[in-house]
């Protein structure tokens, strides 16, 4: 039967795809940049995208972002001590009960207060201002200290998001800032927390230093009485005894007797300033034990509690109360709150037992001194009782001096103790706005977008499995790529017009190589005749199995153009579509589908008959599939077909067979066995290297000899050294392309 060829299409110009050679041209050296930038030009819509996303965010955010200034301030926190003024190591020891990094953590955490937050808040009246509180504004003249806890709870949460107080690295500077719509506001809101802090420090410290001194003071009145008791007796004893101008140091009795009493006053002041610290450590205030007593252990823990209830108010402000940190940090708390009234505890028992040791020492002293008094009673009364009277009168007194001048150095301590603190650099009112700030936003914007464009780029080329380009399908399956075929697209009025139906588009196309002899795929084929007819030297295989692993990767179209060029050269070439199972050549030349090839196997039509030749190439003749066969394999596997084969190799120079895909049916595995090459189609950027490999096994086990694989569909985005840079006046012969 022949086939009239009457629907030749003409020309319609060069589609741009760039042909293959197949020349083994071994890849260049570092391919690292040049995979990278060709990675990146694949994906470079989607990295477009990522940085068209991310400006239209940070613009969005400009337009809507309302301008918020920033105020700071500046205060300088002076090691406690250094203002002493040269008071006694006592004075100086109250005044520094901690180190200089500890006194600045514990400044910080004063400063994030909620008692300070709520002090600036009634001075400024933020609860009034509608910039500052919101929805949860107040009317004029409303007292922080009355406001309901949900909202007073909100309002300190909106102070603390906007304020920010820090150390200046290696330095004793503070900065406080705070952020506000006002820039007026931003500057009154951190001056007035500077000024907060200075009076609540003095006043914390002036409270410390007068519980102390209210305590020496009961303890000097006590003196006071009994050196006017003393002062009394020794009139008394005088004018009893007429006692006046005796010299009491003439015997060791009365010698002995003043150094006994010498160390019973000495004991007796040991054992009040003992007494006067376990009164104090009785009271279980840290803060005041700290200020009478400083000890190094208890400050550390302090410390510690200030630097914990610092992260814990970060960490709820940032995350809320459900942030699994927090039950962490609470119970680094609880311990540390466990471990300072552990140590309350032993200090008040340390304090217990040094002041009983020294009311011990005085009582056995005191026993001495009245032993050696009636010693100096029988020795001589009189001078004795003069001696010792007149002595108790100055030691009293000297006692009673000493505890006045503490006293009144008391007075001072507090005054002393916020003298440490100076303010550096008042907050002034901020002239520019911190945020937002456009040129800032908008660069952060575009690295923002590169970086995520470039990272999804990466993972999405990590994801893919597929093969792209001839040196993928040599690395996964070791096999060498004959041809890689671009992909192609119809041009001209009706393709541009969508006027053609998805089939006679694939239609078309699988004519390429007969209608576009001029394209870029047409050359692709051409190369890929050269390439199977040098294959085996002088011995070019006849019968030749087309197959791919999966539908749709263009084994057909491969099938339709091989023979296309073949039958062009002047071979006489016979297609035969194997596909039994879902043929397709008889739409492709428009001709009958039967009796085809399952009517010369299964209902014994002569081969002549069956077997269409086309008019538009004479040395091409096809053979369709024809009816529908319940066992294609069987079919295909018995010994009429490999009869049928012989025969055909007689009368063609090549016999292509048109399988179906090879990971699904074993159509292709029984006629490559037979066959004298199997050329293996994939599809660039949708077959898979698994199911690549799969194919490649199945056909190798059956002894098939594997020509190579056709890559098809070869988009130009993934080209590197595939094409040459031929424009629209491409031109076989100047490109070096000769058909043999």
């Amino acid at each position: 039967m022949i086939l009239p060829s009457d629907t030749e299409i003409p020309q319609p110009g060069s589609t741009g795809v760039r042909p293959f050679h197949c020349a083994d041209t071994p890849p260049p050296d570092g391919l690292l940049l040049p995979e990278l930038w060709l990675m990146l030009r694949t994906r470079r819509s989607l990295i477009v995208g990522c940085v068209l996303a991310c400006l239209l965010l940070s613009g969005s955010y400009i337009l809507v972002r309302s301008s918020r200034y920033e105020a700071t301030a500046q205060i300088e926190v002076s090691p406690a001590g250094t203002n002493a003024m040269g008071l006694d190591e006592l004075t100086s020891r109250m005044l520094s009960p901690s180190d200089a990094t500890l006194q600045l953590q514990s400044a910080v955490t004063v400063l994030e207060s909620n008692t300070i937050a709520l002090a600036v808040m009634q001075q400024v009246e933020l609860a009034e201002r509608k910039d500052f509180a919101g929805r949860w504004v107040q009317p004029r003249g409303t007292r922080v200290a009355d406001l309901p806890p949900l909202v007073r709870d909100k309002l300190l949460l909106r102070f603390q998001k906007n304020f920010e107080v820090e150390i200046v690295p290696k330095t004793d500077i503070i900065t406080v800032q705070f952020r506000a719509k006002d820039a007026k506001l931003a500057a009154d809101v951190v001056n007035a927390t500077v000024s907060g802090y200075a009076e609540r420090n003095f006043h914390s410290s002036y409270d410390s230093a007068s519980q102390v001194s209210s305590w020496l003071s009961k303890q000097t009145d006590d003196l006071k009485r009994k050196a006017n008791e003393a002062q009394e007796k020794l009139a008394a004893l005088q004018k009893q005894r007429g006692l006046i101008g005796v010299d009491e140091t003439d015997n060791v009795v009365t010698d002995k007797l003043k150094e006994l009493d010498e160390q019973l006053t000495t004991a007796e002041s040991d054992r009040i300033v003992k007494e006067a610290r376990y009164r104090i450590s009785g009271s279980g205030n840290p803060e005041l034990i700290a200020s009478a007593v400083p000890e190094p252990t208890l400050q550390v823990l302090r410390s510690q509690q200030a630097q914990l209830r610092v992260d814990y108010a970060r960490l709820s402000t940032k995350f809320g109360d459900g942030y699994p940190k927090l039950a962490e940090l609470g119970n680094e708390m609880a311990q540390v709150d466990s471990a300072i009234g552990t140590e309350l505890k032993n200090l008040a028992q340390r304090y217990k037992n040094e002041y009983l040791a020294a009311a011990d020492t005085e009582k056995m002293l005191r026993a001495k001194v009245e032993e050696q008094k009636q010693k100096a009673f029988d020795l001589n009364q009189g001078a004795a009782q003069y001696a010792i009277l007149k002595h108790e009168v100055e030691a009293t007194q000297d006692l009673y001096e000493t505890l006045q001048l503490k006293l009144q150095q008391a007075g001072i301590v507090a005054g002393l103790a916020s003298a440490n603190i100076g303010v550096v650099d008042p907050g002034q009112v901020p002239s520019e706005p911190v945020d937002p700030r456009p040129i800032l936003d908008l660069a952060l914007g575009l690295g923002s977008g590169l970086v995520l464009g470039v990272l999804s780029a990466v993972g999405l080329e990590a994801l893919d499995t597929t093969v792209r380009t001839g040196e993928e399908v040599e690395s996964c399956c070791g096999l060498q790529t004959l041809a890689v075929i671009p992909q192609v697209r119809l041009s001209g009025p009706a393709a541009r017009g969508k006027k053609l139906l998805p089939l006679e588009q694939t239609l078309r196309l699988r004519l390429i190589a007969h209608r576009r002899p001029q394209s870029h795929a047409a050359e692709s084929y051409r190369s890929l005749r050269t390439c199977l007819l040098l294959h085996a030297g002088a011995s070019p295989p006849r019968v030749l199995v087309i197959a791919s692993s999966m539908p749709a990767e263009g084994k057909t179209l491969t099938a339709v153009n091989c023979a296309t060029v073949l039958a062009q050269q002047g071979a006489r070439v016979l297609l035969v579509d194997s596909d039994l199972r879902q043929p397709s050549l008889h739409h492709a030349f428009t001709i009958p589908q039967g009796p085809g090839l399952t009517g010369i196997l299964a209902a014994g039509c002569p081969a002549e008959e069956a077997i269409v030749v086309t008019q538009m190439l004479p040395n091409l003749s096809l053979l369709p599939s024809g009816s529908a066969y319940s066992y294609p394999a069987e079919l295909l596997a018995s010994q009429k077909m490999l009869d049928l084969l012989d025969y055909w190799r007689a009368r063609y120079d090549h016999i292509i067979l048109d399988t179906p895909p090879a990971s699904l049916f074993t159509d292709a595995v029984v006629l490559g066995a037979h066959a004298d090459a199997v050329l293996l189609v994939a599809r660039s950027g949708t077959t898979t290297k698994y199911s690549l490999r799969h194919s490649r096994d199945l056909l190798q086990r059956a002894n098939a000899n594997i020509a190579g694989v056709v890559l098809n569909g070869m988009d130009q985005k993934y080209e590197r050294s595939y094409y040459r840079p031929y424009g629209h006046g491409f031109s076989r012969k100047a490109a070096g392309f000769v058909d043999s």
